[in-house]
């Protein structure tokens, strides 16, 4: 039996824990991937962000030692709850699919060299119906 607030999601979740940079409004803060579809991300944040907030995402943070954005995207940020170890689960939505490399624009103008242009992730033509695991 479903939960009339439980919602299926079109996209499978791929548990992945990455660092995360968020930019929101002259604001950015550092947060860990929890899992990633093609169409959200689930974050674990020591800060509260607030639901209805609009962020860029970039997950592969340049400051690791390879400097490169792995993914990047722009949502909204549909719940931020309270977990017991004290931090915060995060859910948001993309405005469209992750791209690759996408945020990492300013450092290739400043080193001119062979990059492949920027992909967009598709969808899988088969849509799948997963839920969003809100237990960490």
């Amino acid at each position: 039996m479903n939960s009339p607030q439980r919602q299926e999601r079109r996209d499978v979740r791929y548990p992945l824990h990455l660092p995360v940079l968020i930019r929101m409004s002259h604001k950015e803060m550092h947060t860990r991937s929890v899992n990633i579809s093609l169409g959200g991300i689930l974050l674990s944040s020591d800060v509260l962000i607030p639901e209805g907030s609009t962020v860029e995402v970039a997950v592969g943070v340049k400051h690791m030692p390879d400097p490169g954005i792995l993914l990047s995207a722009r949502g909204k940020v549909l719940r931020a709850e309270p977990k017991e170890a004290g931090d915060y689960a995060v859910a948001i939505k993309l405005d469209r699919c992750f791209e690759l490399g996408a945020a990492d624009r300013e450092s290739r103008r400043k080193k001119p060299k062979a990059v492949p242009t920027p992909v967009t992730i598709r969808r899988p033509a088969v849509p799948f119906a997963m839920a969003w695991d809100t237990e960490t």
